[in-house]
């Protein structure tokens, strides 16, 4: 049997993903039984210039009764002692807090609120 054909997505340039294996299948009870839905994380995504961290997973994993769940992280830039930005200091999901978060069953609703996550929005990050 062939694997099923990645979720096609649009993603804005700066992100790299690091983990992909959200594939375009709708969360039934056999796609589910057969191992789509598993595992710690379906996608994720980083921006070191935003300082973002895109993750979808679907909880709880294996259970047909889950859901997709959508988190973006932004993790502030360490500073100097005279607060300026240390730059090419790598993302450090330590001190990461939560910018947002998204839960469905619906596969084309993450989709869409995975991919305006991959635009990014200002009020996610440090402006300064």
């Amino acid at each position: 049997m062939s694997r099923p054909p990645l979720q096609p997505l649009r993603i804005s340039p700066g992100w790299r993903v690091v983990w992909n294996t959200w594939f375009e299948l709708e969360p039934t009870a056999e796609n589910i039984r057969a191992g789509y839905f598993g595992g710690s994380s379906l996608l994720m995504a980083t921006h070191e210039d935003h300082r973002l961290y895109l993750g979808l997973e679907w909880r709880p994993e294996d259970d047909p009764a889950g859901e997709f769940v959508l988190t973006v992280h932004y993790t502030p830039w360490l500073r100097t002692e005279s607060g300026r930005r240390r730059k090419g200091v790598p993302l450090d999901r330590s001190a990461a807090r939560l910018v947002f978060e998204f839960r469905t069953r619906d596969r084309l609703a993450v989709l869409r609120e995975v991919e305006a996550a991959l635009i990014g929005r200002p009020e996610w990050q440090e402006l300064s």
